[in-house]
């Protein structure tokens, strides 16, 4: 019973010592100032999400969202969140969540071997890279092969309330969706901490 005790105290002393680095460390290291130097570019990740989020066309601004995502989930927000979490001990917990979450976005949307956007690490996407589909019986195709499909006749799909609609049609809103899925959350994640 008293090694139990003795193991608790001085776990207990340990955190409280830990606290304390936290604390004092927090005075000097300021993560705000690596935040600081990222706005400019998390501004410019904003006005691209707002722009997908928002267009006519998705299946061209598709190739630049992933474009833009991807290069973020290459290079990641690790560092900032690790300058956070150094001299944390309660006060950046929403911070983290909300960077901690952009990140879980950019590995969402980013890039995947076997999934709509198949570049690889350090690529520049491309719409032959970008595959839609899989949805109300069409194949997957890149971006191109949909975009030539935009004059086909509508309808013919057997789906209530589709009779307005082509495999673009279909396609394009497939592209929509997936961006203000994941443009919303982060539009507001971004208003947060750089704003």
């Amino acid at each position: 019973m008293k090694g139990l005790l003795f193991v608790k105290k001085a776990s207990l002393k340990e955190e409280v010592a830990m606290s304390i680095r936290k604390r004092v460390k927090a005075m000097f290291a300021k993560p705000e100032r690596k935040l600081t130097v990222l706005k400019p570019e998390l501004q410019q990740l904003h006005q691209t999400l707002q722009r997908a989020s928002e267009s006519r066309d998705p299946l061209t601004e598709i190739v630049h969202f992933f474009d833009t995502v991807s290069r973020w989930h290459d290079r990641g927000i690790s560092d900032l969140i690790a300058a956070f979490e150094e001299v944390n001990y309660g006060q950046y917990n929403e911070v983290l969540e909300k960077l901690r979450t952009l990140q879980m976005h950019f590995a969402n949307a980013g890039r995947c071997e076997y999934g709509w956007n198949r570049t690889k690490r350090g690529e520049t996407v491309a719409a032959d890279r970008i595959f839609l589909g899989n949805i109300y019986g069409l194949f997957t195709h890149p971006v191109p092969f949909w975009k030539q499909r935009k004059d086909e006749k509508k309808g013919g799909w057997g789906f209530s309330g589709m009779e307005h609609l082509n495999a673009y049609d279909v396609v394009s809103q497939q592209a929509r969706q997936f961006m203000t899925s994941h443009a919303g959350p982060m539009i507001a994640i971004l208003q947060a901490v750089a704003a």
